[in-house]
Protein backbone atom coordinates (compact mmCIF):
# COMPACT_ATOMS: atom_id res chain seq x y z
CA UNK A 1 0.00 0.00 0.00
CA UNK A 2 1.23 3.98 -0.97
CA UNK A 3 0.28 6.62 0.58
CA UNK A 4 -1.38 7.97 -2.34
CA UNK A 5 -3.30 5.12 -1.74
CA UNK A 6 -5.15 7.25 1.87
CA UNK A 7 -6.48 9.42 3.06
CA UNK A 8 -4.99 11.47 5.72
CA UNK A 9 -5.57 10.54 9.61
CA UNK A 10 -5.83 14.19 10.58
CA UNK A 11 -7.59 15.84 7.76
CA UNK A 12 -8.99 13.68 5.66
CA UNK A 13 -7.33 14.92 2.49
CA UNK A 14 -4.60 12.69 0.09
CA UNK A 15 -1.87 11.60 2.00
CA UNK A 16 1.44 12.01 0.77
CA UNK A 17 3.60 9.82 3.30
CA UNK A 18 3.73 7.26 6.33
CA UNK A 19 4.67 8.81 9.73
CA UNK A 20 6.19 7.87 11.83
CA UNK A 21 8.12 5.79 10.13
CA UNK A 22 10.90 4.83 12.89
CA UNK A 23 10.34 1.56 14.53
CA UNK A 24 8.07 -1.83 13.39
CA UNK A 25 6.69 -1.41 16.48
CA UNK A 26 5.48 1.55 16.02
CA UNK A 27 2.09 1.88 13.63
CA UNK A 28 2.80 4.35 11.06
CA UNK A 29 -0.46 6.66 9.63
CA UNK A 30 -1.16 8.09 6.40
CA UNK A 31 -0.71 11.58 6.52
CA UNK A 32 -1.31 14.77 4.06
CA UNK A 33 1.87 17.45 3.63
CA UNK A 34 0.34 20.26 6.07
CA UNK A 35 -0.38 17.96 8.89
CA UNK A 36 2.64 15.85 8.15
CA UNK A 37 4.65 19.26 8.93
CA UNK A 38 2.62 19.81 12.08
CA UNK A 39 3.27 16.33 13.61
CA UNK A 40 7.17 17.04 12.43
CA UNK A 41 6.98 20.33 14.32
CA UNK A 42 5.11 18.97 17.49
CA UNK A 43 8.23 16.04 17.82
CA UNK A 44 10.70 18.71 17.32
CA UNK A 45 9.35 20.97 20.13
CA UNK A 46 8.76 18.12 22.40
CA UNK A 47 11.99 16.51 21.95
CA UNK A 48 14.70 18.70 21.44
CA UNK A 49 13.16 21.77 23.09
CA UNK A 50 13.34 23.85 20.23
CA UNK A 51 10.81 26.83 19.89
CA UNK A 52 7.65 26.51 17.51
CA UNK A 53 9.83 28.80 14.83
CA UNK A 54 12.92 27.07 15.29
CA UNK A 55 10.97 23.74 14.71
CA UNK A 56 9.17 24.69 11.55
CA UNK A 57 12.26 26.21 9.77
CA UNK A 58 13.87 23.04 10.72
CA UNK A 59 11.06 21.39 8.40
CA UNK A 60 10.49 23.60 5.71
CA UNK A 61 14.21 23.37 5.22
CA UNK A 62 14.28 19.63 5.43
CA UNK A 63 11.24 19.62 2.99
CA UNK A 64 13.19 21.58 0.25
CA UNK A 65 16.30 19.82 0.35
CA UNK A 66 14.36 16.24 -0.02
CA UNK A 67 12.70 17.40 -2.99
Amino acid sequence: MEAKDCKCCESGKQAVAFWPVIDPDIPAQPYCRKCLDKAKIRVLMECFGQSEKEAEAFVKIWNKKNI
